[in-house]
C-alpha cells in the first residue's frame, strides 16, 4: 500500500531524487523512453508497473504507478475503483477534480487519474511548481 504525499512522494519514490536511488525496490528491466523528442525521459519499470519521469539532471519530477497496486489519497484507494464513484468521493474531500479527456485532474496537487474501461488504471503525480 502506497500513499500520495502531494508535491512531496507517492510511495517510497520521492521527488527530486534519481531513479537509480530505487533500483533495490524495483526490480527487473527498464527502458528509457520520451513521449515526444523534446519531452523529458521516462524510466519505464514494466513489471513493476511504475514509471519515473526525469528532468535534464535526471531527477524524478513524476510519478506514475498503475494497476494493480493499491495506492491512497489520504484514504481513497485510487487505482482500479471506478471513474465516477471515485470522483463523487474525491469532490467529498477539500480537494478539486476536473473531468479530462482521460479522466480527473487536480491542477491544485499536480495529479492525475487515468481511467481506461471506467477504471482508474494509472495515476500520475507531478512535482508542485513553486
Amino acid at each position: 500500500m502506497w500513499q500520495i504525499v502531494p508535491g512531496e512522494s507517492v510511495g517510497p519514490f520521492e521527488f527530486g531524487r534519481e531513479p537509480v536511488e530505487y533500483f533495490d525496490i524495483l526490480t527487473g528491466a527498464f527502458k528509457k523512453f520520451r513521449r515526444f523528442p523534446n519531452d523529458a525521459e521516462i524510466y519505464a519499470f514494466s513489471e513493476n508497473r511504475v514509471h519515473l519521469k526525469v528532468d535534464d539532471q535526471n531527477r524524478i519530477i513524476e510519478i506514475t504507478i498503475f494497476r494493480p497496486h493499491e495506492l491512497y489519497l489520504v484514504d481513497l484507494q485510487l487505482l482500479d475503483q471506478p471513474l465516477q464513484e471515485l470522483a463523487i468521493a474525491l469532490n467529498a474531500t477539500n480537494y478539486l477534480f476536473e473531468s479530462v479527456d482521460v479522466g480527473l485532474e487536480s491542477n491544485q496537487l499536480g495529479i492525475v487519474l487515468v481511467e481506461v474501461d471506467d477504471k482508474i488504471d494509472g495515476v500520475e503525480v507531478r512535482v508542485l511548481s513553486a
